[in-house]
């Protein structure tokens, strides 16, 4: 109707994890929303060339004592809560328009404290702010949508697309019950720290269900907090499942592993392609290795991902893609992808946070150190054959780390740079060397003056003879047979360098 004005809809973004941010806002913009953001997050809208309110420009006070005060002002929780139009209009005099979507994610409590950070590095990041406008939005579910996690930006983008700009009922529900979880976990990690408390288990988190549809499953993170916690930024696609993320911290601890950039394709947590290069280039080798079981698979890289590799990546069926950085462009595209689940993986954090392995059976637990670093490199002994160059030892120092990550009994049978057949999970280890070379056949790559690792020792020379039959022409093993002779006195019958180590490497 003419002479009838229609209220712009307003965002409140006020968040410490900036991943996705950019994006989101514009897809926000686009639908008309107003964007309105506190501190570094207006810095970070602007810069990306978006308008943006200040917060103390609505409130009419600055941020005080460095920050620690920007959002508690009735102008803003007004806002959020609130209840409908016409409760605004008994306000309009106190300057408070209603809030209709509200970004907030938290300082990272639970990652400070699994760092052990200072009394005083805790204190500064409590969040008041965040969790107060989190409960307030969450509260008011029945008018404002609240977003408390990057993860959840491709899904209400997808809503306010199919929904001429509004969401339905049933999301803002959903993300409301999301964020009073996340603020029980994240307020009951700061009681534990004021307390003293160092093994509490908190409930977990909900996952959609376990290992099968009819197991449940939850999962469980520092001080109670997100995946920022762990240095995962999760960017589109569904939430992550149970053996998501049993895949997912496979593929990036074997991806970790290698200082030159890398990929690394891994199913059912064995890898079934990897290989060194910029990230284009070591994707189209690792996927020569077994690319029928990388269907559906897990992509893990070291490095960040361009267009390149983005565009490959894109026209495949796969579950995970986790990096530590991608460019605009191929972020762009790969999150086009809504059944896929894209990754930042903040490697360094991730590793921290990660660290160890625990196994649990109800009351009966588990726990193992971190099996980490490679020593014994250094002083492999040369058992039998013709001594390696260093193109050699590089290769098979691949091999040895790749088999590492598979499941025991493991041999992983490369050319230098990349996989050539990888043979994991059997009972004997004769049948692992089979079935690698196998597997490297049935694509087709050639093995003559190709390397084999091995994660045990070879108890008999059998595995030996089989390689040497296929072309292998050096091999790397575990010391540790009561026939280690006999294995070495074989390997130079047949002309084959071996090497063995100090040291294993099972994955059990």
């Amino acid at each position: 109707m003419a002479g009838v004005s229609v209220r712009r809809r307003r965002a409140l973004l006020s968040v410490t994890d900036k991943s996705g941010l950019l994006e989101f806002a514009r897809g926000l913009q686009r639908h008309g929303f107003e964007l309105v953001a506190s501190g570094g997050t207006a810095t970070a809208l602007r810069e990306g060339g978006l308008p943006v309110i200040d917060v103390d420009a609505i409130t009419g006070y600055p941020e005080i004592f460095g920050g620690r005060v920007k959002t508690l002002h009735p102008a803003v929780h007004g806002g959020i809560l609130g209840p409908d139009e016409a409760a605004f209009a008994e306000v309009v005099s106190l300057g408070i328009a209603p809030i209709d979507l509200v970004v907030v994610n938290l300082y990272r409590f639970g990652a400070a404290r699994a760092h052990g950070g200072t009394e005083a590095d805790l204190v500064a990041k409590i969040d008041v702010g965040g969790p107060t406008m989190l409960r307030a939005a969450a509260k008011n579910f029945a008018r404002v949508t609240v977003v408390p996690d990057p993860a959840h930006y491709t899904e209400v983008l997808a809503e306010l697309d199919a929904h001429d700009g509004t969401t339905t009922p049933e999301l803002r529900r959903r993300l409301a019950a999301a964020v009073f979880r996340l603020t029980e976990r994240y307020d009951d990690g700061i009681a534990d720290w004021l307390e003293g408390v160092t093994g509490r288990v908190d409930c977990g988190v909900h996952l959609r269900y376990g290992e099968n549809p009819h197991q449940g499953a939850r999962m469980f993170l520092p001080g109670g907090g997100t995946l920022a916690d762990v240095g995962l930024t999760l960017h589109g696609g569904k939430e992550l499942s149970y053996n998501n993320l049993v895949d997912l911290v496979a593929g990036l601890k074997l991806a970790a592993d290698f200082d030159e950039p890398c990929c690394a394709i891994l199913k059912h947590t064995n890898p079934c392609g990897f290989a060194v290069g910029e990230p284009a280039r070591a994707l189209a080798s690792a996927l020569r290795c077994d690319p029928v079981s990388a269907f559906g698979g897990v992509f893990a890289f070291n490095a960040e991902i361009d267009e390149a590799a983005a565009a490959v990546l894109a026209e495949r069926f796969l579950e995970i893609i986790a990096a530590p950085a991608y460019t605009a462009g191929a972020l762009e595209r790969l999150t086009k992808k809504k059944n896929v689940r894209v990754l930042t993986a903040d490697l360094p954090l991730f590793l921290a946070a990660t660290r160890g392995r625990s196994r649990a059976w109800g009351g009966l637990m588990l726990r193992q150190d971190e099996d980490e670093g490679f020593p014994e490199l250094a002083d492999w002994r040369l058992a039998a054959g013709p001594e390696p160059d260093a193109a050699t030892r590089a290769g098979l120092a691949l091999g040895w780390k790749v088999a590492k990550h598979g499941k025991s009994n493991a041999i992983v049978l490369v050319d230098g740079t990349a996989t050539l057949g990888c043979g994991f999970g059997q009972m004997s280890r004769v049948d692992s060397v089979e079935l690698s070379i196998a597997k490297a056949r049935a694509q087709g790559l050639q093995l003559v003056g190709a390397l084999a690792a091995s994660d045990g020792f070879f108890p008999f020379p059998d595995g030996i003879e089989k390689l040497a039959a296929a072309g292998i022409r050096a091999v790397v093993a575990p010391a540790g047979s009561i026939r280690d002779d006999d294995v070495a006195a074989r390997a130079g019958e047949l002309g084959v360098t071996l090497l063995l180590a100090s040291r294993r490497h099972f994955n059990h």
